[in-house]
């Protein structure tokens, strides 16, 4: 850890530096009128569902202490939004986010920069994201230091995590998490000096992640059977069987056990059951969300109601009015004949493909290769990232909507593509002593961090292909975010609130992306090939 001391800060003045150029949102405290009349376009903070669902709880957490939305807010976080048994509005999404921002929001608040502070804290998870992904490289992969920094560097301005790094979605957290708690598991198989410290962090990484996202209980599964296998261990001596238990990776779990505890108790007080899940709440219609008293805002509806289940639907009668709707699960949301088209669209079409949007990842497919012969003093790790891309392009390729909505790029496997710049950096190591190969790679990380850029200046708000044929500009990838950028239309506070009578956005794209090139080059043409 003391080697790596340097490379660790300069990964946060970098980190700090890029993201605080790029992050999204304008000055003030936004109430619930300012996210319907403005700042829901392209281009501006709210520009989509999953920032404003997610920010109308924190600002009701402020205003009122409660998680549950008044109609005001629940009119902004329309049309993601839905009502619980007892009729109270709450967005679909897990509350983590919500929570773990407040503070932030709270903090800004009192200098005019409440959304800015809240969204920053996206930033900051997506800085320790990139130094626990130095120390995999450093000491896992032991890469060589502008190897290791070179992955970094893929991951944090030549893929599209960028543009979810200054905004306020659930993926920057997912990826810290993940990552972290994969390098807490080294820690602790190797039985470091902080084996105990790593057991507690993987448990509480597990809970947190699930409070953020709840396919993340699915996601790290491959990471939790790892723990449970070092945890627990079998050894035979001739006829002897031995059985040895790490009592550190079992008392630890009380953690777990707390934060989801604790997790449980939200729901019951505020969905009406610790099972229940915020994504399996009741959905509110345009037209019934229109009328003056909605089911949703008549308090004590659910005392007033009888409910009859039968296989999938529900009977929901509200003021003598009865209605059938079909009631969501989380197994509904996952379908395995989904799985051909959703690989393609998160991994080579021109809608949200990883290879279209940053061909730098190419690299990545030699660097798996390269990492069977290379890793083999650590093949339980190598093969535990395998599972955790594979678990991970599994659930989303297999989800309803592997686009993400309207999104930039691959959102949905961010955790994956910070694993990918690992082998990013393998790749690289293997072809280290080919200039003209170096030549080629140098342009693939120019056009993928280009691509990043424009998308984290400009928008996220891009729709799938059979939406974007249908508008007048019939566009569906980052052509959309070109259209914006030249148009001079920027989501940076930096950006709109210092520097835009300064420099053209033009200008501020070149600032940003010439140094980013220089250090690129600077890192691959110090790479040398690894000797075992």
């Amino acid at each position: 850890m003391k080697k790596d001391i340097i490379g660790i800060i300069c990964i946060i003045l970098f980190g700090a530096l890029i993201y605080g150029l790029t992050l999204r949102g304008a000055p003030g405290n936004p109430v619930a009128s300012d996210l319907q009349n403005g700042l829901t376009q392209p281009t501006k903070a709210f520009e989509l569902s999953p920032e404003r669902g997610r920010f109308v709880h924190i600002a009701s957490l402020a205003e009122t202490g409660s998680y549950a939305l008044d109609r005001a807010w629940a009119e902004a976080a329309f049309p993601d939004v839905g009502y619980s048994p007892d009729g109270r509005f709450y967005s679909f999404f897990a509350p983590g986010v919500a929570y773990i921002a407040l503070p932030f929001y709270l903090l800004g608040s009192n200098f005019g920069l409440g959304q800015v502070s809240a969204f920053s804290v996206e930033s900051l998870v997506s800085i320790v994201t990139l130094i626990f992904l130095y120390l995999i490289g450093r000491n896992i992969f032991r890469f060589s230091p502008p190897i290791a920094l070179f992955s970094v560097l893929t991951f944090a301005v030549a893929s599209t995590s960028w543009s979810y790094a200054v905004t306020l979605y659930q993926n920057a957290f997912t990826a810290c998490f993940l990552v972290s708690g994969f390098y807490a598991l080294w820690l602790y198989r190797e039985r470091k000096r902080y084996a105990t410290f790593a057991a507690a962090g993987i448990w509480l990484v597990y809970a947190l992640a699930i409070f953020v996202d709840y396919p993340n209980a699915a996601l790290f599964l491959p990471l939790m059977v790892f723990f449970a296998i070092a945890t627990f261990s079998f050894q035979a001596r001739g006829e002897d069987v031995s059985f040895t238990v790490r009592w550190a990776g079992i008392l630890t779990a009380i953690i777990f056990i707390g934060v989801t505890g604790l997790h449980f108790a939200h729901n019951a007080h505020y969905y009406g059951g610790w099972s229940k899940l915020a994504g399996t709440l009741t959905d509110l219609d345009e037209a019934t969300f229109a009328t003056s008293t909605p089911p949703a805002l008549v308090r004590g509806a659910a005392n007033r109601s009888t409910t009859a289940v039968t296989g999938k639907d529900k009977m929901i009668a509200v003021e003598g009015a009865t209605t059938t709707v079909e009631e969501k699960t989380v197994a509904g949301f996952f379908h395995e004949e989904n799985i051909p088209n959703g690989l393609y669209v998160l991994l080579v079409s021109d809608e949200r493909g990883l290879l279209f949007f940053s061909p730098i990842f190419i690299l990545a497919l030699f660097g798996i290769v390269r990492g069977m012969t290379r890793l083999r003093t650590e093949r339980a790790m190598y093969l535990l990232i395998l599972l955790l891309i594979g678990t991970n392009l599994l659930i989303y390729s297999s989800w309803g909507d592997p686009w993400g909505g309207w999104a930039f790029g691959p959102r949905y496997i961010i955790p994956s593509i910070a694993f990918l710049s690992l082998f990013v950096g393998l790749g690289l190591e293997w072809v280290a002593d080919n200039l003209l190969v170096k030549v080629g790679i140098f342009a693939l990380f120019l056009y993928s961090t280009a691509i990043s850029l424009l998308g984290a200046l400009t928008t996220n708000a891009i729709p799938p292909k059979s939406e974007g044929l249908l508008l007048p500009a019939k566009e569906y990838n980052f052509l959309l975010n070109y259209d914006f950028f030249l148009n001079g239309k920027s989501s940076s506070f930096s950006f709109n609130t210092y520097f835009s009578h300064i420099f053209s956005l033009m200008d501020y794209f070149l600032l940003i992306l010439t140094p980013i090139a220089i250090l690129g080059m600077v890192l691959l043409f110090l790479s040398r090939p690894h000797h075992e």
